[in-house]
């Protein structure tokens, strides 16, 4: 049936997840602190297993190196890009993957999931990652495809989504210092949030600490009255 005359067609279920993308990416900064609520709160009465520690430290070191990377390249443009930006950026992180910021940001996330010790998580930390990138993503190939047209088509063709792939085209000029000035607020919170990680490590001591140093109760209050 044709849509009555003056209404408005219904949008696909792709335009629908693009829209929720936009709306996403507005809110990017804030979407990570319910989760790691969660990974400081829970697991507080369990025995500490700091196994976990050194591969989290270590998604935590790539991903901030890939963001440091990816933002050293593009400047101060990845924290304002919205319907487009200046320049198409094809080199540095950008020859092997569209969306080296995003893969960062999962990285980061595995990394602080295995300094809380609940691996259960993770399953649960990948769907989340999905569920808020993917619309992202695609809100932002819509923009990039309307404003740099054929060439970002031969980018995308070029560069996968996700998935890394290797290439001999990434060199180019990077700008260091700015990547730093325009990290400092993912540094401090990563800062901020591997001091709540130790303060928790402290915390799921304490019972044991407790129950080796304390006293039964009445030991050592009333006299022994056996020897006399």
């Amino acid at each position: 049936m044709e849509h009555a005359l003056g209404s408005a067609p219904r949008r696909s279920i792709r335009d629908r997840v693009i829209a929720w993308g936009g709306w996403l990416f507005r809110l990017r900064s804030w979407t990570p602190i319910p989760l790691i609520a969660v990974l400081l709160l829970c697991g507080l009465d369990e025995s500490p297993d700091l196994y976990t520690w050194p591969p989290g430290l270590l998604f935590i070191l790539m991903g901030e190196g890939l963001r440091l990377w990816g933002v050293s390249v593009v400047g101060k443009e990845s924290r304002t890009r919205g319907s487009g930006t200046g320049r198409l950026v094809t080199h540095g992180p950008y020859a092997f993957v569209r969306n080296p910021l995003y893969v960062g940001n999962l990285l980061l996330t595995l990394g602080a999931t295995c300094l809380s010790e609940l691996l259960w998580m993770i399953p649960i930390v990948v769907i989340l990652y999905l569920v808020q990138y993917i619309p992202i993503v695609l809100w932002e190939e819509q923009n990039l495809t309307r404003y740099f047209g054929p060439a970002y088509d031969a980018y995308c063709r070029r560069v996968p989504r996700w998935i890394p792939k290797l290439s001999r085209h990434w060199r180019g000029p990077l700008q260091w210092r700015a990547a730093f000035r325009s990290e400092r607020s993912t540094l401090t919170t990563l800062a901020v949030l591997l001091a709540l990680m130790l303060a928790k490590e402290d915390l799921r001591h304490l019972p044991k600490y407790w129950h080796k140093h304390s006293l039964p109760i009445g030991a050592g209050v009333w006299p022994s009255h056996t020897a006399r």
